[in-house]
């Protein structure tokens, strides 16, 4: 293998390194964000469960309050039905049945909030219940899911660590003056200098490639840039 072709095979693992490192990088930014999606979803659940729990709880100590109301209520009408023997007057007999069919009026209000409150209730218990199982079956899900992205975002750093450490000690194999070259190239692009070329595109910038220069590419024996974005181009299959 002539000296070029060593040089080319090299820039091959290359484009190879930075192929990956290139993919990790956009999924090493995207992955926090998955993972943010992920607490944000089960915040939000998390507080319609807390939520729906305190409605349950209000309505609860709305029907106590009625009732309280309600024996109150009958304790009153208890007693000044007992009181009515005591009435002397025509005046007070008149303002006791008064009384009496206010209680009663009263009472009969009491009792039908506490029928409405009770249907309330159980519907308000059944959204409290929902909520709990979805937040529970949720929670288990998404904490797997958000495992298993923390997993893949550690296992993409320490690739990453790898292959960024790697990719000197190719380089160092390669001529100096092409390394120069490709430094030059590196410089104006910050995700890769190396690409292959794709149904005679380049892989980088996709700008389609004259068919000679292709054909070129693919020889692997010559240094050959992109005529658009100028990143060096060698040929390999997945």
């Amino acid at each position: 293998m002539t000296d070029l072709r060593r040089d080319i095979s090299l820039f091959v693992s290359v484009a190879r390194i930075e192929a990956v490192l290139h993919a990790n990088h956009v999924a090493l930014q995207r992955l926090p964000q998955e993972i943010a999606a992920i607490d944000r979803t089960l915040a939000e659940l998390e507080a319609k469960e807390k939520a729906s729990h305190a409605a349950f709880e209000v309505m609860q100590k709305r029907r106590r309050e009625v009732e309280r109301l309600l024996r109150e209520h009958e304790d009153h009408l208890r007693k000044c039905r007992g009181q009515q023997s005591l009435v002397k007057t025509n005046e007070e007999y008149t303002a006791m049945l008064k009384e009496i069919a206010q209680l009663e009026q009263s009472i009969s209000n009491d009792e039908e909030q506490i029928l409405t409150l009770m249907d309330q209730l159980e519907h308000a218990q059944q959204e409290a219940t929902g909520a709990t199982e979805l937040y529970q079956a949720e929670h288990a899900r998404r904490t797997k899911e958000r495992q298993a992205l923390e997993t893949q975002a550690e296992s993409l750093a320490g690739e990453t660590a790898r292959l960024t450490a790697e990719r000197p000690r190719v380089l160092a194999e390669i001529t100096p003056i092409l390394v120069k070259r490709y430094e030059r190239v590196a410089g104006k692009h910050r995700d890769v200098a190396v690409t292959r070329v794709e149904a005679e595109h380049c892989g980088a910038c996709r700008q389609q490639l004259p068919p000679q220069v292709a054909v070129e590419v693919r020889k692997n024996d010559q240094f050959i840039t992109c005529p658009a974005c100028g990143r060096i181009l060698i040929h390999y299959a997945d």
